[in-house]
C-alpha cells in the first residue's frame, strides 16, 4: 500500500499517482484543498490516522509540500496552510519507522543548508564555484569589478541572478537587507542528476536563461549518461546528508568546460524530467518505494 500525499494542485504529485495507477499500486491518496475538506484525524494516544472511522495504513509513502496554489493566488494563508499538512503528514510517518520513505534520515531537516552542501561537496571531491556569502554592497562591487558574479538567497526560494550596477544601485545602505551567496557566473548546458535510492537519472537542460527554471516550458531537456566521475562523489555526498532521494544541479565553467556543483535539492521538481525520460524516473521512483 503506497500513500501520496500533499495538495490537489501539486503536478508532481498528479503526475506519480497517475504512473502508480498504471502500474496497478495499491495506492490511498491525502491531497488537500481549500475547496475540499480533508477529515483527516491523527490521534497520538493510538498512534492511529483516519477518515471518519477509516484508518490509514501503509507501507510505503511520498509527501510533498504543496507550492503550486500559493505561486498561482500569493495568498500567505495558502502558503501557511499547506506547511502545516505537509507538517503533519510527515509527523506520522515519521513515527512510523516501517513505511518505506525516502530521505528518512534528513527527518527534521526541512531542505538542504546550502552554504554546508557546497562545503561537504567539496570534500566529497565535487568542484564547486568561487564563493563568498554576505550583505556587505562594497564586498558585492569589488567581486563584480573583477569577474561576472551571480546571487541567489541564502536559503533558497528564489531564482538565481546576475549581479549589475543597477542591482547594487537599487541598494541604498551599506549593507543588504539579508546574505546572499555571491558566485562566478558558470555556463550552459545545465546538468541536473536524480538520485532514486541506488539509482541515478541525469538531464541536460538547454535554455536560453541563468537560470533555467524562468523560462518554464521553453528549455529543453533530454535525459544524457550520468557523468561516471561525477557518480561516487555525488552518492558520498548525498549519503552524509541522509539523502535516498534528491537532485543535484551543475553548470560549467566558463574558463575550462569543467561540470561545477551548484547544490542539491532534497525534494525536487521532477514532472518534466520524467517527461524527458518517457517515464523512467517517475517508475524508478516507484520501484524504490515498492520494493521492487
Amino acid at each position: 500500500m503506497l500513500l501520496i500525499a500533499g495538495g490537489e494542485a501539486d503536478t508532481q504529485l498528479q503526475r506519480m499517482i497517475a504512473h502508480a495507477k498504471t502500474r496497478g499500486v495499491t495506492l490511498t491518496t491525502l491531497l488537500h484543498s481549500p475547496e475540499d475538506d480533508l477529515p483527516l484525524v491523527w490521534d497520538l494516544e493510538t498512534g492511529s490516522l483516519r477518515i471518519g472511522t477509516a484508518e490509514i495504513r501503509a507501507n510505503a509513502a511520498f509527501i510533498r509540500q504543496d507550492v503550486f496554489r500559493y505561486l498561482a493566488t500569493k495568498r500567505p494563508t495558502d502558503q501557511t496552510d499547506a506547511r502545516n499538512w505537509k507538517v503533519l503528514f510527515d509527523g506520522w510517518v515519521w513515527s512510523n519507522p516501517d513505511i518505506r520513505i525516502f530521505n528518512r534520515d534528513f527527518a527534521m531537516k526541512d531542505a538542504v543548508n546550502k552554504p554546508l552542501a557546497l562545503i561537504w561537496a567539496r570534500d566529497a571531491g565535487l568542484p564547486i564555484p568561487r564563493t563568498s556569502i554576505h550583505a556587505s554592497k562594497e564586498e558585492a562591487a569589488a567581486s563584480l569589478a573583477s569577474a561576472p558574479v551571480v546571487y541567489k538567497p541564502v536559503a533558497g526560494g528564489d531564482m538565481c541572478r546576475e549581479l549589475d550596477l543597477d542591482a547594487l544601485g537599487r541598494v541604498h545602505k551599506p549593507h543588504l537587507p539579508r546574505p546572499y551567496i555571491f558566485q562566478e557566473r558558470l555556463v550552459a548546458p545545465d546538468l541536473r542528476i536524480f538520485r532514486v535510492g541506488e539509482r541515478f537519472y541525469a538531464f541536460e537542460i538547454q535554455a536560453d536563461a541563468l537560470d533555467y527554471r524562468t523560462v518554464g516550458g521553453e528549455a529543453k531537456i533530454k535525459r544524457v549518461t550520468v557523468p561516471l566521475h561525477l557518480l561516487g562523489p555525488l552518492r558520498k555526498l548525498t549519503n552524509r546528508l541522509g539523502l535516498t532521494y534528491a537532485a543535484a544541479d551543475f553548470k560549467a565553467s566558463a574558463e575550462s568546460d569543467a561540470l561545477i556543483f551548484l547544490e542539491v535539492n532534497s525534494n525536487p521538481m521532477f514532472a518534466a524530467f520524467d517527461d524527458a525520460s518517457d517515464g523512467a524516473l517517475v517508475d524508478g521512483m516507484l520501484d524504490w518505494l515498492t520494493d521492487h
